[in-house]
This record gives structure tokens, C-alpha cells and sequence, in this order.
């Protein structure tokens, strides 16, 4: 058994092994620049179990394999790949802690000559320290210190925003109902806001793509970067009235998809044409909208 641990030809394909974890890193952190990941109701735990053992399970054969080229390769992207994750994933901890560590541990243990390891520790310590620092910075002066909260029936009750709406829980279930936000031919779906700024804050309503979703089993890869603005001017503490209607142009006679919304029984309804959506924003993560 010594014998065939020490084989090189046995630490080499287990260092090939182990880019499978490298590779899914690499995937994860491509999926979450593209889409907001959200957990599947319950399964943050379960999740955490696989991925975390699973990161344990791939770092002790990383160790095993440190001499090779490959792992020490690894070795060496696995932290800026980490680094880009964290960005796209910020206090998403179940995602980014397991392979932070084993980016921190692998780095350290890799066969990789002592001095690469000080010239790019000290570069990866640099590119961490300032790159979260230019993260908040430009989250701060891109998106401003309002905070904008998703109107449902998953508000959290200990939140100001709860309190703000408690007494019109009847009717965000009428208006956030599935039923109610998505388009007849499911393409599309509404969803409204709260924002909390420096001013008196208001509602907004929007409109993204419905059936862009990637849904597996311990997660959901939900579209991001592609919403149409539909109100911006909502009083806040009054929840909209708002629905699909099927518009017909009197010119041309073509049918199209519109959102019908009241902002509030003094106001008159309103109607916005869903005629496609905006392009996709690829930078939304840092505050550009």
C-alpha cells in the first residue's frame, strides 16, 4: 500500500482527480456573475453538508498530491478564483467559506517553491484587502446608501420594512401571488419594492424574465441584470395595486402584453407595454444600475 501511495503515477492522476473541484469553483463563480443564486427553501443545510464535506474530502487529496505540477497549479488560481467569487457572492457564507479555506491551506501546502509563494501571497493578500475595500467603495458611490427590499410574503417581521406594511399583508398576497405576477405566456413576472433613502423613499415596480430561471436541486440560478423600471414614484407604506393585461394596438391591431398598476385608490390606473426588456447588466454586483 506504501508503495502505491508513493507512486507518482498515483499522485498524478489523483492531482487530475482533484481539478474537478477546481473546475466546479470555476463554474460556480461563472454562474454567479450571471445569475443571483437563492437557495431552495430548506436546503441551505443540506447543501452546506455536501459542499463542505466535499471540500474537505478534495483538499486532503490536494495535500496528497501537492508535488504535482497540476495541484500546484491549482494551487495557485484556486485564490483569484475565490477572490471573484466572494465579489458576486458577498455574505453568502454557505457558498464562499469551503472554498476559501481550501484555497488559503492549499496555497500553503502546495509543493510551489517558497519564494513564488511569498511573491504571490503577497500580491493575493494586496488584490483581497483592496479589492473588498473597492467593492464596498464603488457599492457605495454607484448605489447609494438606499436600501431596496423585495415587497412578499417573505419579509421578515423583525425588519422596519415589516412593520411599515404589517397591515396590508392581505393584499401583498394578493399582488405577489405567482399567479398575479407572472404574464399569461410566462415570460415575464412583476415583483415591487420598498426603498429606504435619505428622502422619503417610495415604491418601485419592475419587470424581469420569467423563464430564464435554472432551477436544480439545492438552488436556483435566478436571472439578474435584465429588469425594466416600470414605477419608481409608489408612495412608500402603500402597496400598489398591479396585473397582466392583454393591450391591443388601435393602428396595427397587435396585441401586447402591458402591466396594469394604481399606486393608490386616489390615483388613476396606469398602463406600461411590455414591448422586450433592457439589455443585460453584467455589473449590477457592483451598485451599477
Amino acid at each position: 500500500m506504501k508503495d502505491i501511495l508513493s507512486n507518482v503515477w498515483v499522485k498524478r492522476c489523483v492531482s487530475v482527480f482533484t481539478s474537478a473541484y477546481f473546475a466546479v469553483i470555476v463554474l460556480l463563480t461563472y454562474a454567479t456573475f450571471l445569475y443571483k443564486l437563492e437557495f431552495a427553501e430548506g436546503m441551505t443545510g443540506p447543501f452546506l453538508v455536501l459542499y463542505g464535506s466535499a471540500s474537505v474530502v478534495f483538499l486532503a487529496l490536494m495535500i496528497f498530491s501537492r508535488e504535482i505540477f497540476l495541484t500546484r497549479l491549482i494551487s495557485v488560481l484556486m485564490m483569484p478564483v475565490t477572490f471573484c467569487l466572494i465579489l458576486l457572492n458577498m455574505y453568502n457564507w454557505a457558498l464562499i467559506v469551503p472554498p476559501f479555506v481550501v484555497a488559503i491551506v492549499i496555497f500553503f501546502a502546495a509543493g510551489t517553491k517558497e519564494h513564488v509563494k511569498v511573491i504571490l501571497g503577497t500580491i493575493y493578500l494586496l488584490m483581497y484587502v483592496l479589492g473588498i475595500v473597492a467593492y464596498f467603495v464603488l457599492n457605495m458611490l454607484l448605489g447609494g446608501s438606499s436600501v431596496e427590499t423585495v415587497i412578499d410574503l417573505s419579509l421578515d417581521p423583525a425588519s422596519s420594512v415589516y412593520q411599515i406594511y404589517s397591515g396590508q399583508m392581505k393584499k401583498i398576497s394578493e399582488v405577489t401571488d405567482d399567479a398575479n405576477t407572472y404574464s399569461p405566456n410566462g415570460d415575464y413576472r412583476f415583483y415591487i419594492t420598498d426603498l429606504q433613502d435619505s428622502d422619503k423613499g417610495a415604491v418601485h415596480i419592475y419587470v424581469v424574465p420569467a423563464n430564464q430561471d435554472i432551477e436544480l436541486k439545492y438552488f436556483t440560478l435566478k436571472q439578474k441584470g435584465i429588469k425594466k423600471t416600470i414605477e419608481k414614484n409608489g408612495t412608500r407604506g402603500i402597496v400598489p395595486s398591479a396585473g397582466w393585461i392583454i393591450e391591443q394596438d388601435e393602428t396595427t391591431g397587435e396585441n401586447f402584453l402591458a402591466v396594469l398598476y394604481q399606486l393608490s385608490d386616489e390615483e388613476a390606473p396606469k398602463v406600461t407595454r411590455i414591448r422586450g426588456l433592457p439589455d443585460k447588466n453584467y455589473f449590477e454586483f457592483l451598485g451599477v444600475s
